[in-house]
């Protein structure tokens, strides 16, 4: 026998684990849909909180007006690497 016989293709595997293959794939891209909407929902709600305040408040937070944007997508990708580690 081959090597080439004994490998097993997707053809050859049995429906239900391809299929729980594919259910799992639709998963994760279902979840990373929704985390991605509950994030974007997040920003938008983070953003105007910030521009409601004063910019004694702002002060008092440590940024400025002109920083709110930028502090924004910093804390986007501190949120994106957090959740690609795994973290909870």
């Amino acid at each position: 026998m081959t090597m080439l016989t004994n490998m097993q293709s997707s053809a050859t595997r049995p429906f239900a684990v391809r299929a729980a293959v594919r259910l799992a794939h639709l998963r994760r891209f279902i979840n990373r849909f929704f985390a991605a909407v509950i994030a974007r929902h997040a920003r938008h709600a983070a953003r105007a909180e910030l521009y409601r305040l004063d910019d004694r408040q702002l002060t008092d937070l440590g940024i400025c007006r002109a920083q709110i944007e930028s502090s924004l997508e910093d804390l986007a990708q501190t949120r994106a690497r957090m959740q690609q580690l795994g973290w909870h």
